[in-house]
């Protein structure tokens, strides 16, 4: 159990009902350790579960295998609108304990964090998601829409088979749904308060691409022509140096254009140069700049391909048959990977190298539209708890699993609690923490934005907390 000082029993003494129930859910789901792998999500599940059955709450907890498990919530509306879903995951990535200053799977609270792993990536918001509901319910506010909370298991793991396509598999009628909420947006926190919500209304496609070059095997004293790890450097290093075409779309570019103010010279210079320009060739030198000004940036605007891992031989004086590198590609949205495959084969040019991949599961999905009640319900609710924020729609250089909804026809936005620069350095990293104010703010934001889109015409009591 975490016990606090009496300076902070005084603080949380101060706070609404939501924002003590978000607090206590998340602390109480940090210790529960579902590092994935192998995940054992049950125990997440679980609690959720008994806390939306308590608040009279319907809640079922599906499994796939073993202890991965997901949780689906429904707080039923008068069936008006259609659904929305509030999306989290359960899971977290691996924390080495010797490289943290507090243990990862306690719920330390220190100078206003919250520390532990999950803090912000992301049980932060299943314990918003979660306190939401159960407020609702207690308040008796009556909805125009269902409203769903999908705590899921397994999004950790990288694999192109998880637990959400099982899920979607068996029981996807049970998250069909015309608005979800999801994490991969970026919230920047600055001097205690909401500078910047950057609502994520697109991401690139996650995918690894396998180069392979096979050769003659033999002794290092004999020099050879054919020499795999040779034959694979070439090719890794031309598909390294290699830019591909630019693209400019419509959420990047509005993103952009907000970025402008307040931005550095360079900065603003370099983005201006890449909203003026007339012609591809342009397009790819402003692109280019902008990447050495501001990488995350630049990476907006065109594919990438990174070399992440290298395997070959197995003794210094022999010459290895076979060598073999991993590359992580990130795709544009929309972008058919058939194409860039042919693109980056093109530009490998080396008939002794197998290029190998399994394509993205399903269709491209292209940028969400921000015409949408949803996405003036987050400006709407931004304009009354963080006045002078910026709100812009951002695209992801990163992947979640929204796309497995936006291919159902789910019109998927990302809006993730705040974090200043230095907490968001620490997510998937050592001494992982959230802000408590930030998570308090977070908590009556995301409540403030269901009300508006969910809420039948004078029930929501004018109370987002």
């Amino acid at each position: 159990m975490l016990l606090l000082a009496p300076a902070a029993q005084a603080r949380e003494r101060g706070l609404s009902r939501l924002e003590r129930d978000t607090r206590e859910h998340l602390k109480a789901m940090v210790p529960l350790d579902t590092t994935n792998p192998p995940g054992n999500e049950i125990i997440v599940a679980r609690y959720i579960d008994g806390k939306l059955r308590d608040a009279g709450i319907e809640s079922e907890i599906y499994t796939s295998s073993g202890t991965r498990s997901s949780v689906i919530a429904r707080l039923r509306g008068s069936g008006a609108k259609p659904p929305l879903v509030l999306m989290c995951h359960t899971d977290v990535v691996p924390a080495d304990p010797k490289e943290w200053e507090t243990p990862p799977f306690e719920a330390v609270e220190k100078d206003g964090y919250l520390y532990g792993r999950g803090t912000t990536d992301n049980k932060s918001m299943c314990a918003a998601g979660l306190a939401v509901l159960v407020s609702l319910k207690r308040e008796g506010v009556k909805l125009s829409r269902d409203l769903v909370l999908f705590a899921q298991a397994d999004e950790e793991s990288g694999a192109s088979y998880r637990h959400i396509d099982w899920l979607l598999a068996k029981h996807g009628d049970l998250l069909n749904a015309k608005f979800a909420l999801n994490e991969g947006g970026n919230t920047v926190w600055e001097n205690g308060k909401v500078a910047e919500i950057r609502i994520q209304a697109a991401e690139k496609e996650f995918m690894d691409v396998v180069l392979t070059a096979r050769g003659r095997a033999g002794h290092s004293s004999v020099p050879r022509s054919d020499n795999a790890l040779a034959t694979l450097s070439r090719a890794v290093t031309r598909v390294f140096e290699h830019r591909f075409a630019a693209r400019l779309d419509e959420v990047v570019r509005t993103f952009l254009q907000r970025q402008q103010e307040g931005a550095e010279p360079e900065l603003r210079g370099a983005i201006a140069e890449a909203l003026a320009v007339d012609g591809q060739e342009d397009l790819d030198r402003a692109a280019d700049r902008l990447a050495a000004v501001n990488p995350e940036f630049g990476a907006m605007l065109r594919d990438t391909i990174t070399p992440t891992m290298l395997k070959a031989g197995y003794k210094s004086n022999v010459i290895p048959a076979e060598a073999e590198a991993t590359l992580n590609a990130r795709l544009l949205p929309g972008r058919d990977p058939e194409e860039f495959i042919a693109e980056l084969k093109a530009v490998i040019d080396e008939p002794a190298i197998e290029v190998s991949f399994v394509a993205p599961a399903g269709p491209p999905v292209g940028a969400m539209p921000i015409d949408t009640t949803l996405y003036q319900a987050a400006r709407d609710a931004a304009a009354e708890l963080a006045p002078g924020a910026r709100v812009m729609p951002f695209m992801a250089a990163w992947t979640t699993d929204a796309k497995s909804l936006r291919q159902r026809g789910t019109i998927v936005y990302g809006i993730e609690p705040p974090l200043s620069a230095d907490d968001g350095e620490r997510v998937h990293g050592k001494n992982e923490r959230i802000s408590l104010a930030a998570l308090d703010w977070y908590a009556r934001y995301l409540k403030a934005v269901v009300l508006r889109v969910a809420a039948l015409d004078g029930s929501a009591k004018g109370n987002a907390r």
